[in-house]
């Protein structure tokens, strides 16, 4: 294999260099200088277009948008480094030097990447494309491989999450495969309790619904609550139903709030609960 590898190095080698051949001095300057500035006119619009699309709003909006700055600023310096590559070779090619050399090492260097550092290349390009497409972002709510946590840092190589007992997880971003962003959107509460059938539906939810009235006003609602009204019937009691809508995350600080006012009005309007029967079996 390092001997065909040998050849094609060599024989690319001698093809670059005859495409010159036959030209006279101020030829091969030319040239040099056609390759050059093609390579600041590439560049120039290179930058053009990653600065365009940094502008947009679209990209300014997305939490994550400093990361993708700083991706955006990778990709340029890769782009400037191959060209500048291509532009050394082939005006080495013009003057008739050799470039055997740098192909060989090249290889070699290319070879051991694709060989030992396989998965790190793989954690790059996912945590480009996480980055890029704004999947998720620091501070998100997310189940990623089964586990369910806040982000707390979001790179290239690796996705750091802490779930709800302060454990945190380190996950590469090539073992990512399916997100669950649970940050994005609105989170409906459900709220079921139980009346005894003694009590008229009406006018229990008359009396809870003035009592929830503040809720409606609190920075961490979007809407509601709703009542839903009776959605289960008994021989001893009834069921009611509300629902409520939030930010992602909120839904169970709001959910603790409303269910203490409901047990409060229900205590002070004297508002009875079906009674539990104890069964003893002898």
């Amino acid at each position: 294999m390092e001997q065909n590898t040998q050849e094609v190095v060599r024989d690319a080698d001698t093809a670059l260099r005859s495409t010159f051949d036959g030209l006279v001095t101020w030829e091969r300057l030319a040239v040099v200088g056609i390759v050059i500035a093609t390579i600041f006119i590439i560049l120039s619009l290179a930058d053009k277009f990653i600065n365009r699309q940094l502008n947009q709003d679209k990209i300014k909006e997305m939490g994550s948008y400093n990361r993708i700055v700083t991706v955006a600023y990778l990709i340029r310096r890769i782009i400037k480094i191959v060209l500048m590559f291509i532009g050394i070779t082939i005006i080495m090619s013009v003057f008739n030097i050799s470039i055997a050399p740098i192909l060989a090492t090249l290889g070699v260097f290319s070879l051991a990447i694709g060989v030992g550092a396989q998965d790190l290349v793989k954690d790059l390009i996912n945590g480009f494309f996480i980055i890029f497409e704004d999947q998720y972002a620091v501070g998100d709510l997310v189940t990623i491989e089964g586990i369910t946590g806040i982000v707390e840092y979001l790179g290239l190589r690796v996705t750091k999450i802490r779930d709800f007992s302060k454990v945190i997880h380190i996950i590469p971003n090539s073992k990512i495969e399916i997100v669950a962003n649970k940050q994005r959107g609105e989170a409906r509460g459900l709220i079921d309790f139980y009346i005894d059938n003694s009590e008229n539906p009406e006018q229990v939810q008359m009396k809870i619904g003035k009592a929830l009235e503040k809720f409606s006003k609190d920075e961490k609602m979007v809407r509601g609550p709703i009542f839903w009204g009776v959605t289960e019937n008994a021989s001893d009691y009834y069921k009611m139903t509300l629902v409520f809508f939030t930010k992602q995350g909120d839904q169970y600080d709001l959910e603790y709030a409303i269910r203490s006012t409901i047990l409060k009005t229900m205590q002070d309007e004297n508002i009875k609960t079906p009674r539990i029967k104890n069964e003893i079996w002898r």
